[in-house]
C-alpha cells in the first residue's frame, strides 16, 4: 500500500466527469480550506508561485520579517521628521 501526500500544491491533474465529482466529495473540508489558503498565500508572497509547501512557508516567514523591518524603519523615520 502506497502512502499519498495530504496536500498537492502546484499543477493539478485533469479529472473529468463522474470521477471528478467523486474525487471532490471524498476530500475533507479541512483539506479544501488548506489548499485554498495556500493558493492565496502564493499570490501574496513574492517569488512563491511555483514553490512547494515547505518552501512557501519559509518564504512567508522571511517576508513577514521583511515587512516588520520596513514598518520599524518607517516608524522611526516618521518620529525623526515629525510626520
Amino acid at each position: 500500500m502506497t502512502r499519498r501526500a495530504m496536500f498537492t500544491v502546484g499543477k493539478k491533474k485533469s479529472i473529468r466527469g463522474v470521477a471528478a465529482a467523486a474525487q471532490m466529495s471524498r476530500r475533507p473540508p479541512f483539506q479544501h480550506m488548506a489548499l485554498r489558503r495556500l493558493r492565496e498565500l502564493k499570490k501574496i508572497v513574492p517569488d512563491a508561485q511555483d514553490a512547494d509547501v515547505d518552501v512557501l512557508l519559509r518564504r512567508t516567514a522571511e517576508y513577514i520579517c521583511v515587512l516588520e523591518l520596513k514598518v520599524t524603519v518607517l516608524r522611526r523615520l516618521s518620529t525623526v521628521y515629525g510626520v
